[in-house]
């Protein structure tokens, strides 16, 4: 474990780190989030509720939005009466903005606040949390969009970010929110090409999802673009801090909605409602839409001279951090990680400060797509990346439908 010293240490370097961000940034505008208990859903108009917490006092959060190279100024301000921390969920910023207490930062003690300093190097679809499990399923998460700077060929933006009201052992029954409200209507006009942002908050649950009387192409994953596709039998699979955007082309009709779709029934979590509000459509289009402005991520892993890594999960609830890193790195160089469940459940796994592939079983090769979360079963699963943003970051792995319990590795770049 590590010990008080090790961690004000730490802390001290951190928040050095963090000054010299903010002087980089000192004509930034500072945007300010408090992480405040009594929250209410963002979607209902009721009173609010004193088992929720959320950032400005709804659920979810406030839409954190910027262009692609801007830099961001977030003051977290502390009005709980726990210590708390933001994570960037899926986004590469530098280390000592991870929000990762006791690893990149100290935690942010009530009535304290930290400022997140950091430059939009990727645009996607992103979303920011409390680094606490519980403090996620409580309210604390909203989503951070990164636009990109070139004309994307759409005539309507929207951010789905789906939940459930309580984040218990019993969530599997819990009906699902989206953006903070049961079965919303959502404006869209026919005709619009319309980019949907669908993004899982929820802290151990998946979605299936199926999109009503629409065609659904897939053009990213966790942020990072992909030559769009259909996706198999309509089914758009959402992992539990995933992020899918997709592209459809809204029908006149009053049947389009998204869904749940389970084994055995489906139901609408949203309606898309004609109100014939926004601008000019564009006239005619090519059914496949073209793919999103890519990312500039390695194009290449080298997996013959890579670092070789296994992380075994289980079903042992864990404490702390453990002291030693599972490995250390080079900057630049590849690592291949192999993962291992010898748990009854599958485990939830969460790289920060990087993207991944996932690679193919019986060869070498790997699938055409980046991550950076996944669910781990029975099977081994085998993941490559390239090290390339140098620090202390964390493997986060816990089980499905118990958030409660997990573990966590650690690796250094340098």
């Amino acid at each position: 474990m590590r010990s008080r010293r090790e961690i004000l240490g730490f802390a001290a370097a951190c928040c050095a780190s963090s000054a010299a961000h903010a002087q980089s940034a000192a004509t930034a505008p500072v945007r300010v989030i408090r992480a405040q208990p009594g929250a209410s859903f963002a979607g209902a108009s009721g009173d609010a509720s004193a088992s929720l917490w959320g950032y400005e006092g709804r659920v979810p959060g406030p839409v954190l939005r910027a262009r692609l190279g801007e830099e961001l100024r977030v003051r977290l301000i502390n009005e709980l009466s726990e210590p708390t921390s933001i994570h960037w969920h899926g986004v590469r910023v530098p280390n000592a903005m991870d929000g990762v207490p006791g690893l990149t930062q100290a935690p942010v003690e009530p009535g304290a606040s930290f400022e997140h300093v950091f430059r939009a190097t990727e645009a996607g679809t992103f979303w920011y949390h409390a680094s606490s499990p519980a403090h996620v399923g409580r309210g604390l998460h909203g989503a951070l969009i990164i636009d990109e700077t070139e004309t994307v060929d759409v005539d309507r933006d929207l951010v789905l970010l789906l939940g459930t009201p309580a984040e218990t052992q019993s969530q599997v029954r819990e009906p699902v929110l989206v953006n903070g409200s049961r079965l919303p209507d959502i404006a869209v006009r026919a005709g619009e090409r319309v980019r949907l942002r669908l993004i899982n908050a929820a802290v151990g649950r998946g979605f299936s999802l199926k999109l009503a009387g629409l065609v659904p192409w897939v053009a990213a994953i966790d942020g990072q673009g992909v030559d769009p596709f259909l996706p198999h039998e309509g089914r758009i699979g959402l992992v539990p801090g995933g992020r899918i955007d997709v592209l459809v082309d809204m029908r006149g009709d009053t049947s389009a909605a998204l869904l749940l779709a389970g084994v055995r029934d489906e139901y609408p979590v949203a309606r898309f409602v004609q109100d014939g509000v926004g601008g000019p459509i564009k006239p005619k289009r090519q059914p496949q839409p073209a793919a999103l402005p890519s990312n500039p991520l390695s194009a290449r892993i080298d997996l013959k001279n890579a670092l070789k890594a296994e992380l075994n999960l289980d079903d042992s609830v864990q404490g702390d951090l453990p002291r030693a890193p599972l490995f250390g790195v080079n900057r630049g160089r590849s690592v291949s990680l192999g993962i291992r469940n010898t748990g009854a459940r599958p485990h939830l796994l969460h790289l920060h400060g990087h993207h991944f592939r996932l690679l193919d079983r019986l060869d070498d090769g790997w699938k055409p797509y980046w991550l950076d979360t996944l669910v781990v079963g029975e099977a081994v699963e085998r993941i490559a990346f390239v090290a390339d943003n140098p620090g202390r970051w964390l493997i986060e792995c816990r089980m499905l439908e118990r958030p409660d319990a997990g573990g966590a590795a650690w690796f250094a770049v340098t």
